[in-house]
């Protein structure tokens, strides 16, 4: 019994961060691995560029064009063969790993409230959440959903983002 209440409380003791609660700071082991290389600094990800589904047939799409000061305007476009689409634009800020989204635009234009969500990004892909707001619907035609998409990043920077095109939207993240 007290081998078991030993081992339980070093297990707690493995998981509480040595940063003291802040969940911005960077621990020992993460500062070793971000200054040999094996992973990004979550403080210096930069989002703008132009993203696909790996595993789709190239046509799902996601840009962010601006910086990590000022925002991110984003557009994105999933597809579910070739009439059933999400598309729309937006905004987002990056908050170390995360991703924050605010999309606000359907593919039509028509304007829509309430589709925020936060993203994973890790530098090289952009993962959204396996559920979204239902206020997202208005981005989607019937039997579509943004939940679970995934993209790649394929080209970073600002005018690889303004060259990503949608299927109603010329321009997802036009200037």
């Amino acid at each position: 019994m007290r081998r078991a209440l030993l081992a339980c409380l070093l297990l707690a003791g493995c998981s509480v961060s040595q940063a003291g609660g802040d969940e911005d700071a960077v621990t020992p082991l993460d500062a070793a691995a971000i200054n040999a290389g094996v992973i990004a600094d979550p403080h210096a990800l930069d989002l703008a560029g132009s993203f696909s589904d790996p595993g789709a047939a190239g046509n799902d799409a996601f840009c962010a064009r601006g910086n990590r000061e000022k925002g991110y305007k984003v557009g994105v476009l999933v597809t579910f063969g070739a009439s059933s689409q999400c598309e729309g634009t937006g905004i987002a800020q990056l908050a170390g790993e995360a991703a924050e989204l605010s999309l606000s635009r359907n593919g039509e234009g028509d304007a829509i409230a309430d589709c925020r969500f936060s993203a994973q990004f890790d530098g090289n892909a952009l993962v959204l959440p396996g559920s979204v707001p239902a206020a997202c619907e208005a981005l989607c035609s019937s039997r579509a959903s943004l939940a679970g998409a995934s993209f790649a990043l394929v080209e970073p920077g600002n005018a690889a983002a303004g060259g990503a095109t949608g299927r109603s939207v010329k321009r997802l993240c036009a200037g």
